[in-house]
């Protein structure tokens, strides 16, 4: 099994049912260290996005999936969003959805906090 953080509406158990086919339960609380959350504004909904920033920090739920549905949520996260490898302050090592700075989508985020 891989270990996932997430963040935004991947904690949302009708999207996990949606995307996987399955709930992943509710996850144990964990906290990023790093990136700061920011908004993807988007043709008709606005995402959650995380960004790096030092000094910050981002809330979320720690779960396990398999490579296959990691794969899975590659393809649903998209241009948008890359999938890195973080160590949360647990010390779990986990992946992560963040920004990807190089997407055409990068001129549509904008930070939710001040710091």
């Amino acid at each position: 099994m891989e270990k996932l953080f997430a963040y935004g509406t991947l904690c949302d158990p009708a999207t996990q049912e949606r995307l996987l086919g399955r709930l992943l339960g509710d996850g144990v609380p964990d906290t990023l260290r790093g990136y700061m959350l920011s908004r993807l504004r988007g043709i008709h909904d606005d995402y959650t996005i995380v960004q790096p920033k030092a000094g910050s920090t981002v809330s979320g739920r720690l779960y396990e999936v398999t490579h296959e549905e990691l794969e899975l949520l590659d393809t649903y996260e998209g241009d948008a969003y890359q999938r890195v490898s973080v160590t949360l302050m647990s010390k779990t090592r986990a992946w992560l959805y963040c920004e990807n700075p190089r997407s055409r989508f990068s001129h549509h985020i904008e930070p939710l906090e001040s710091k």
